[in-house]
């Protein structure tokens, strides 16, 4: 993983030479070199909380004050009424939906979203699929933009036959043996936590999205980019766990961007939970640490 210095630097109060931050890395396992001000993480399968701005923060916690208080949409969301069944449960186990309508022109990129394109040298796609790169970089929790104007009713099953799958990268591939993907009427429009098709990407013309955060059974994903030859941020986080409460202040973390650039017309979400999430506490003793 590629990060900024000096977003890194922009929840840190304290402002420590990138030297200093460099030090803290190696100090907590984390392998990386550092190339014009860039980070290049070498983060450990088992690390994949990290994979992130604000994961990397995390870390550094036990070193500096850290303020990681995001900038996110604060008004109560109406409930979105959406022809979405969950088949497969037991590999999505927490799901939700935010379908935005905008109007008029799209301002230029500003504040972290024109930051995160500028310095990373990265190209840009859509608006929307824009705002979902943005958000995975620095939240850690990767997100998929259907066109809402392209996608009605479907569904999320694993399914055990060949199907055509059309990558939204312009690629077909079949699909064989298992796979966890999301149907409509019969065809693949998305091979979940790994890449979305062709026929209901979003363009420079969408004014209407649904943006799917999902939380998959690492079991399901892994190994899928490798089988087809896909290359999958995405799939790359999703293999490694992400966190499944994190949804609301991800997707308001989307409305609060989207906000920032165009006027919106309308908002409502969609969520499911198919399992309770149980934390796991281990008891520790700060004296006999120290």
């Amino acid at each position: 993983m590629k990060v900024q210095y000096k977003h890194l630097l922009s929840y840190i109060p304290s402002k420590p030479k990138i030297d200093e931050i460099s030090e803290r890395f190696f100090q907590l396992g984390h392998e990386h070199e550092i190339e014009d001000e860039l980070f290049d993480m070498e983060l450990t399968p088992n690390r994949g909380d990290c994979l992130s701005v604000h994961g990397l923060i995390r870390d550094l916690s036990p070193f500096y004050e850290i303020d990681l208080t995001s900038d996110i949409y604060e008004k109560e969301l109406k409930k979105l009424d959406l022809g979405f069944i969950n088949h497969a449960p037991e590999a999505c186990s927490h799901i939700s939906f935010l379908k935005i309508d905008i109007e008029g022109e799209i301002t230029p990129y500003v504040g972290k979203l024109k930051e995160y394109f500028e310095d990373l040298n990265i190209n840009k796609n859509n608006f929307f699929t824009d705002i979902s790169n943005y958000i995975s970089y620095e939240m850690g929790q990767p997100t998929h933009c259907y066109d809402a104007k392209k996608i009605g009713d479907f569904s999320l099953e694993i399914i055990e036959e060949e199907k055509k799958f059309h990558t939204l990268l312009e690629k077909e591939i079949v699909l064989r043996d298992k796979n966890l993907v999301f149907l409509e009427k019969g065809e693949v429009i998305n091979l979940a936590g790994v890449m979305g098709n062709l026929n209901t990407s979003c363009s420079i013309n969408t004014k209407s999205v649904i943006v799917e955060c999902a939380h998959f059974n690492p079991e399901e994903i892994i190994g899928k980019s490798v089988k087809y030859n896909i290359k999958s941020d995405a799939a790359y986080k999703f293999e490694r766990g992400v966190d499944p409460l994190c949804h609301e202040e991800v997707l308001r973390r989307f409305i609060q961007i989207v906000s920032n650039h165009v006027d919106i017309k309308n908002i409502e979400i969609y969520k499911d939970t198919f399992s309770d999430f149980n934390p796991v506490k281990i008891p520790f003793d700060v004296n006999k640490i120290s």
